[in-house]
Order: C-alpha cells, then structure tokens, then sequence
C-alpha cells in the first residue's frame, strides 16, 4: 500500500529530499512494494524485492538477518513479515521517520537470538519440555547480546528488549509499563502476536484473522496496549489498495550510508563479557589440556569433546558432539568395575540434582581396555541461575597411585557416609571435640544444629526402603548445598543429620536451619510421587563450661522439643557466651578472712532474674546434658552427680575420671524492679575426700560452675569459695584473691 503522503516527503519526480527528511524513510514504500498477500503460500526463499528491502533496512548488517534464514528460514520470513506488517501501521499511525526507520530495523532483528537455540528444538513438533522451553527462553538474552555488541546506539535494543514487556507491568524487564513501554515496542509486539497466530506452524496450524483479533483483544489491558490493538484490527480488518509502481522508484534513491547508520564498532563502553574477548584463550585451555575435557547440556547433548578426550577414548568429537550421552559410550563402571543404569549415572545424576563430585571410574581406553579415570563433574549454571548442563574433566590415574593418593581415598571412605557422602558420625564427634575445644579456647561462638526427618518411617513404610533412601539424598544435598564453605554436615545415624557451625551464634545458626526447612518443605520429591517432605531442628550455643557432649545433647533436646510442639520447626536453646563475665564481688577483708572449707572444691551464690519454677527446668536440662544422676531432690534443694567421664580437660587416657557432687539450694528473691528472682546456693565437691586432690578436680569444678551459669542465665555472684590444692595461699595471695596454684589457672 502507498503510505500517506507527508510534510517533507520525498518526490519522485524531481528525486530530491524534503527539508529535515531521512530519506531511509522511503523503505516502508519499498516494504508497500515487497508485501504479499497473506493468503499466498510461504515459500522456501525470499522475492528478489524482499532481498532488496532486507540490504537497505540492514545495510552491511544483512548477514545478521542471511545467517538467521540459514539457521531456521520460518523465524526469518516470520520477521519480515511482521516488519512489513509495522511498516505499514507506522505509516498509517503517521509516525516520524526515525521511529518508522527503527521500528522496521528492529521488526527485522527481533528473532535474531533465535540462532544460538538448538535445531532439534526449533523444529520440535509437539509442546516444549521444561528444559527446551528454558533453550528458547534464552534466545532472547542472545538476540539483544548479539545486537548489544555491533549496535551504534540502545534504541534498536530497547525497542527489542521491551517487546517482551507486558502493558500492565506484570512481565518484562525493569518493571516498566503502560504508556513508559515505547509505541514501537508495543506495536511490535502486536504485529509478532498476530503474524505468529496467522500463520502455519510445525506446532500448529494457522488459525483465523477474526479468531486472532479475539485473542488479542482478549489479552488487550494487559499483555498489550487496548488503543493499539484496536488500531491495529481496524487497520487489518479494512487494508489499504497497494501501488507497486511507485514505491519500485524509491530503490534508485535509498542511500547505503544511511542503511548503515546503525552499526558500528562499537567500541566505547563494550562490555568484554559480550565480544567474548576471552573465548580464545578458554578455546586454547579446553584444546590442549592433558585432561578430557567433556561438555554436556541439559538435555544431556555432548557439546564439547577436546583432544584429550579423543586420545583417551578413541572416539572422534564429530562422531560423538551433538549426540546423547549414555554410559555405554565409554563402558562406564565405578572403580571395581560395576556397570551403571541410566539411573544411578553420575553425570546424568549430576545434571538432574545441580550437584558437583569427584568420582573414580573406570572407562574404555582408545586400546578396547578399561583404565581408572578421576572424573570431577561440576555443574555449568547461568547468570539468570538456570542450570544449562554440565563439564567433566577426566584424569587417567590408570598408573600407579601415589601413597599419598592412596591414603587419602582410604581416609575419605573411612570419614564418608556411603549412602548420603557426607561426613560420618565418628568423624563428626571427632570434629565436635576439636570445634568445641578451639571456641572455647579462643573464646569465640560456634553453634550446633541437629535435623531429623518427620516421620520417615511412615516413608519407608509407604514407598519403600528404595524411596525413603533417596529421601535421605535428596535432603543430605539440601544440607550440603545451604551449609556455609566452613561447616560440616555430617549423617548422624538414620534420618538424623548434624551440621557443626564454627565462629556462628544462635542466630545464624537459626537462621540457616529455617532456611533449610522452609525449601525442604516447599519442594515435591519425586521418590515420593511428587509429595513434600518436611524435618524438625534442634539448634545450640556453645556457652561456657560445655562440652562436646553437652552441646550435642542440648541440641538434641531442642529437637525433641521440635517435635512435641508438632514437627517441622526450629527450636533454639541456649544464650550462647553472651553473659558478661561476673568476678568475685567480696571486698579484700571478705576475701582474707574468708573460712577455708576444704572438703569443698568451689562454692558460690548467684543471683538469676529466671522465677523458682522455670528454675528447676533449667536445671533439667542442665542434668540431661550433662547426663548427670539425681541424688536427692527437696522443696529447696537438689543434689546431683556429674560422672567425670562427660567433663573436659581429662588429659590423659589413663588419667582416672574424678566423679563431683553438686549441691544447689534455690530461694525466691525480689528483684530491683519487683520481679521474682531467684537466689541459687551451688557447692560442688568430689565424690570422695581422696578425689579432691587430683590435680584438675577444682578446674573441673570451674568449668561446671561457668555452664550453671549459662543454663540459670545468672547475673551476679554473691558469695564466692575456691578450695585450696596442695598449696595454702599467702597472706599477700589471700588480700589480693590470687592463690598460687589453686588460682593461678
């Protein structure tokens, strides 16, 4: 059709310039010239007028648009025709010539990220798996790099990056909407909508222009702008008679210097990342690395096999890249020779969970033989955080091991769960003792965080022993993918998992176990028909005069608190080191002629704002921890004994455990600001007379009295006894509370 006649235009006549004309404005009378009507059938190449009109709107870039026909001939003829499509509304809307000239370019182009996408998706028949679909998504981010990299300006990008913006805001990029989206953009992304609709597709059959308008006057408010496509249908419903004479004219007067206008070097600010500066040098690396080098996607496609891999398998990259990886490729076995199913596969099981290892296996050399190959399988994931696939690099350790090698495979089996791979429980107590042992020492947090499966016997029960192991891997790589670099997560025994937290408080450790839940319980299972499964979590501080095993068993009592108040949360016990240290608060006449009771280790009085009955629970928790024995208990007093095996510094195997007693009397008191307190008497003394003079029976003592502290959340000392050692203190020692031995540690 001949677009409307404007101020300025072009005469062909006299075949000069308008005042203040673009003279590219004159391919949408070339586009007029090159449409066709929509009921011709499409063919396999273009008019020698589209091939014409396609040089002028792209000038030097037309290779862009020859290399997308070569790739996939539909997605080009799509863009042409949805470009003489804009072209034709531009004129009727009477838009300005620089507008029409980009909206036509960009009409052209907006397919171009197309040729980064796999044939076998293109031409996929049916409805796209997840995985295809996420292939095709991605050819937008490819198109506006592409043009990002050869583009003099942004306005061709942008007007391509916001065609996929939605009019209301609810999709698209920077949240941009309404009248903010430029009228180019929405008026591409009508004409793409509509040519796409009208036209047969390998997918599906071309539907009617009125069933078309339906839909986009159904979608109009929302995905696209209601005035445009009401424009739009009249447009398409009433077309305009077309003169071809006439707009052949304005071939003699296009300028290429014009055509070219939009691409240039683009040389200020480019980004490295897009004209790939580094691609050589990665290309290089991959090529002639002594290592195989294996490339695989997501849909399990081997895209890259260098030499390396060539020598070690005797397979060529043209006769395995772009084919499916299967196992039976190179005879793939564990280390002992053992077959895998397509299931337990590590690099398909890699690709599936997102997971990386470091696997010994065993594969068919170029010589027909089976050599041990260590293969490290990481997972490739985009900026966006979708996974695309995954590398293997194989080393041939087919020779002799080094002893070095061959401890440390042998300490890895011995400290590795083999059903989950991670830590085990030995492994994880001896990296307990030593976390608790380094804290506290250097006086910093670390925190404890034991987990447990609800209810997993009701899954072995219901979907087998099969299920309820992958349960068990599935939640052991949920711990292992959210645990910070330095913690350790450990399977404790059955469903019960450990993570040991260094230089963490309470809070962080809190923060991570909620984290775990929330996801664990968010996401279906497939070992359990797609149902959720969900775990309960025990968190713990350590705080002062802990042990390895009263830190563990606080956090297991968290836990079983979990689950009295209903499964499927976190509990938090303990106020870590948090407590500001209290010293001996008696005066120096107080300190000197304090009475000396030496069948006493330690005795003291502290003063905690926690009431007489929430108390007594505390000291609950203190006796499980601490697995200490009951005694005697009273209205006003309990007395229990802590075995010397659950204490710290026991410095030698053969060193006899002493046994303590520890005798608490509790009154009620009244705080400064009227609230019920609580008045804590604590003697503690060895079992035996004889036992008070092993050597660290009063440090021992100490260290019980700073976790009483902890546990009762004390506030001040009142009254303070430190039985004598060996040495009777000085007069100088007893003025000044500084006993040479006794006090001295």
């Amino acid at each position: 059709m001949d677009p409307p006649t404007n101020s300025g235009s072009f005469d062909s006549r006299d075949q000069t310039h308008g005042p203040g004309e673009d003279p590219i404005h004159t391919i949408s009378n070339l586009i007029a010239w090159a449409d066709e009507s929509p009921d011709e059938p499409v063919d396999d190449e273009f008019k020698e007028a589209d091939n014409q009109l396609i040089q002028v709107s792209l000038g030097i870039a037309s290779g862009l648009f020859y290399s997308l026909q070569a790739k996939h001939f539909p997605t080009a003829s799509h863009s042409l025709r949805v470009a003489k499509l804009c072209s034709s509304w531009a004129a009727k809307l009477d838009l300005e010539a620089y507008q029409r000239d980009q909206l036509e370019v960009a009409a052209l182009l907006h397919d171009i990220g197309k040729m980064g996408v796999p044939d076998y998706v293109l031409a996929c028949p049916g409805k796209l798996a997840v995985e295809e679909q996420e292939l095709m998504d991605r050819s937008q981010d490819i198109g506006l790099e592409i043009l990002s990299a050869c583009c003099d300006g942004e306005e061709i990008v942008d007007l391509i990056r916001y065609n996929y913006a939605w009019f209301d805001g609810s999709k698209g990029p920077d949240g941009i909407q309404g009248q903010e989206i430029p009228i180019e953009a929405r008026m591409l992304a009508i004409a793409d909508a509509f040519d796409s609709m009208t036209v047969d597709q390998i997918f599906r059959r071309a539907r009617s222009k009125e069933r078309a308008f339906a839909e986009l006057l159904s979608f109009s408010g929302t995905q696209f702008d209601p005035e445009l496509v009401r424009n739009f249908c009249e447009m398409m419903s009433h077309p305009m008679p077309t003169s071809g004479q006439a707009t052949r004219n304005w071939l003699h007067v296009l300028s290429p210097e014009q055509a070219n206008k939009h691409w240039r070097a683009n040389e200020h600010g480019a980004n490295p990342s897009k004209l790939r500066s580094l691609a050589p040098f990665q290309e290089s690396l991959v090529r002639n690395i002594h290592d195989a080098i294996v490339f695989i996607d997501i849909n399990q496609r081997i895209l890259g096999w260098n030499q390396a891999a060539e020598r070690l398998t005797g397979l060529t990259r043209d006769a395995v890249q772009g084919h499916l990886w299967t196992s039976e490729m190179l005879g793939l076995a564990d280390h002992q020779g053992r077959k895998f199913n397509g299931e337990k596969d590590p690099i398909r099981v890699a690709i599936a969970g997102g997971t990386q290892g470091m696997h010994r296996l065993s594969i068919r050399n170029a010589g027909g033989k089976y050599v041990t190959v260590t293969a490290h399988i990481v997972p490739v994931v985009g900026e966006d955080g979708k996974n695309l696939g995954t590398t293997i690099q194989m080393h041939d350790t087919s020779g002799v091991e080094s002893l070095e090698e061959q401890i440390q495979s042998l300490h890895y089996k011995a400290t590795r769960d083999p059903l989950t791979g991670l830590v085990n429980r030995a492994e994880m107590d001896r990296g307990l003792i030593d976390m608790v042992e380094r804290h506290t020492t250097a006086g910093r947090s670390c925190s404890l965080i034991i987990c447990d499966i609800d209810f997993f016997k009701k899954i072995n029960d219901t979907y087998g022993h099969q299920a309820g192991d992958e349960a068990l891997i599935a939640f052991a790589n949920l711990l292992q993918m959210h645990a910070r670099s330095a913690d350790v997560t450990a399977r404790y025994g059955g469903e019960e998992f450990v993570i040991l937290c260094p230089n963490c408080d309470n809070e962080e450790a809190a923060m991570l176990a909620e984290k775990i839940r929330s996801e664990l319980a968010a996401t279906p299972q497939s070992a359990l028909g797609g149902k959720n499964m969900t775990a309960s979590f025990g968190v713990t501080e350590i705080q002062h005069g802990d042990t390895a095993d009263s830190i563990l068993n606080r956090a297991d009592r968290a836990l079983l608190q979990s689950k009295e108040m209903g499964r499927n949360i976190v509990t938090q016990i303990g106020s870590g080191l948090k407590e500001p240290a209290i010293g001996d608060r008696r005066s120096w006449f107080a300190r000197m002629f304090a009475p000396a009771e030496p069948e006493v280790l330690l005795k003291r009085a502290m003063k905690t704002k926690v009431p007489l009955n929430l108390a007594a629970e505390k000291i609950r928790g203190f006796v499980a921890d601490h697995r200490a024995e009951v005694m005697s208990v009273s209205e006003e007093a309990i007395k229990i004994m802590v075995d010397g095996e659950s204490l710290p510094l026991q410095r030698r195997v053969a060193d006899r455990a002493v046994p303590l007693i520890i005798e608490l009397k509790f009154s009620p008191i009244t705080g400064e600001n009227g609230g019920q307190h609580t008045k804590v008497q604590i003697s503690i003394s060895p079992r035996r007379n004889r036992d008070r003079r092993k050597r660290d029976a009063i440090e021992r003592a100490r260290h019980l009295l700073m976790s009483l502290q902890s546990y009762m959340v004390a506030y001040e000392f009142v009254d303070t006894t430190v039985a004598a050692e060996e040495v009777k203190p000085s007069w100088w020692s007893k003025l000044w509370g500084s006993p040479r031995k006794a006090e001295s540690r």
